[in-house]
């Protein structure tokens, strides 16, 4: 007689925030019309399902100080998510907390009160909730959850998220995996728009597959990257967003669901191609094309090409390259007068500001912990004891 071969389905999706002309669909939980049929028949056959919130769900106005955009959606929203059949929400990134207190503890409620299970984050450092343990057949899964550090760091009296330590990171997972057969981690970081790893998250998640990590997904990035296997772990580069219709590059429209299929046998690992329309609603991808992502995992073969595609793209981006250097280059009435009259003008003025001893000293205030660290007490400082413009 042959036994039952049993075999048990996870889905993990990239980022999701109600916005733009979806707020109204979520609200009153139209499901069907946010994610389509498909979408929802994909959620509802697996056995555990999650995807990562993009920031809280909450009415509060009490914004986080921080640069870059302070997002939300209304309490609202949540009928559409419940809609979905999500399991659970990952917490762990960079806008979690930008309502402070009130938004993340009206999230946590929702996600209570509406039986959706998270972890990634909590209310004070010492009640994060890093993992969560499954058992689906005869398997044991765990799905551990951690961030890069943004405006999201966590204090014995502040909520924040599961930030990446790689000390306690490693020691974490190390543990959980003696308990575990399958162990997930997804990790919120990376270069926004980039579609490859950066060397220091390649760096990072060779570290945690080495501790015993079966599959990482890296989300934050906001486009589809690419994979690799590494010491019997799948490393996925960039899932790309569910549903996070408030970016308008065409790369950000689209992202990928991760489908982890296990039985007795072993793991297959099912990519589904899914695209935001002009709607700001999500559908599954017909056809199924993967072969740019397919194409960029081939590539990072060729690390040093890979490192170059990097700076490059660091250089190009106005986001990175402008606004660091102009940090770096302080205020002034002159440079304030020459932005506004000509934004091109201000540009080359301000790369042809730096000698190549000022640049290489930045650098290395990038590069080294010692020197960023000195760096970060002396901003610190002038933080505390000057009076400055609100950001």
């Amino acid at each position: 007689m042959n036994s039952t071969i049993v075999i048990n389905k996870i889905v993990i999706a990239g980022d999701l925030l109600p916005s733009g002309k979806n707020k109204k669909l979520f609200e009153e939980g139209n499901a069907k019309a946010i994610f389509g049929e498909k979408i929802i028949d994909l959620f509802g056959k697996a056995d555990f399902s999650i995807f990562n919130l993009e920031g809280p769900l909450t009415d509060s106005n009490k914004a986080m100080e921080k640069t870059g955009p302070v997002i939300k959606a209304p309490k609202e929203c949540i009928n559409g998510i419940k809609g979905l059949g999500v399991k659970a929400v990952a917490l762990a990134n960079n806008h979690i907390t930008d309502c402070q207190e009130d938004g993340f503890k009206d999230t946590i409620k929702l996600l209570d009160d509406n039986g959706i299970d998270y972890l990634g984050a909590g209310e004070t450092l010492s009640t994060i909730k890093r993992s969560i343990s499954l058992l689906l057949g005869n398997k044991k899964i765990c799905i551990y959850n951690v961030s890069e550090m943004f405006y999201n760091i966590p204090s014995a009296s502040t909520a924040g998220a599961n930030i990446y330590d790689e000390y306690v990171v490693c020691n974490d997972i190390k543990e959980l995996k003696q308990s575990h057969d399958y162990l997930i981690v997804i990790y919120h970081g990376g270069t926004e728009e980039f579609p490859y790893p950066t060397p220091l998250l390649r760096q990072h998640f060779h570290r945690m597959a080495d501790c015993g990590a079966d599959f990482i997904t890296a989300q934050h990035t906001h486009c589809i990257g690419c994979f690799e296997n590494y010491n019997n772990a799948y490393l996925l580069y960039g899932q790309g967003n569910f549903l996070f219709a408030r970016m308008k590059n065409d790369m950000t429209k689209h992202g990928l669901i991760t489908e982890i299929v296990l039985s007795e046998s072993g793991v297959d690992i099912i990519q589904h191609a899914v695209s935001v329309s002009s709607d700001d609603v999500v559908r599954y991808d017909e056809p199924q094309d993967l072969s740019l992502f397919y194409k960029r995992s081939d590539e990072l073969k060729d690390e040093v090409e890979i490192q170059k595609k990097y700076y490059q793209f660091c250089y190009n981006s106005a986001i990175i390259k402008d606004r660091f250097l102009e940090s770096f280059r302080g205020d002034s009435l002159y440079y304030r007068l020459i932005k506004k009259l000509s934004g091109k003008l201000y540009k080359k003025h301000l790369l042809e500001k730096f000698n190549k001893e000022q640049l290489m000293r930045i650098s290395k205030c990038m590069e080294s912990e010692r020197y960023a660290e000195n760096m970060f007490a002396c901003v610190q400082y002038m933080m505390e004891n000057y009076k400055w413009k609100k950001i």
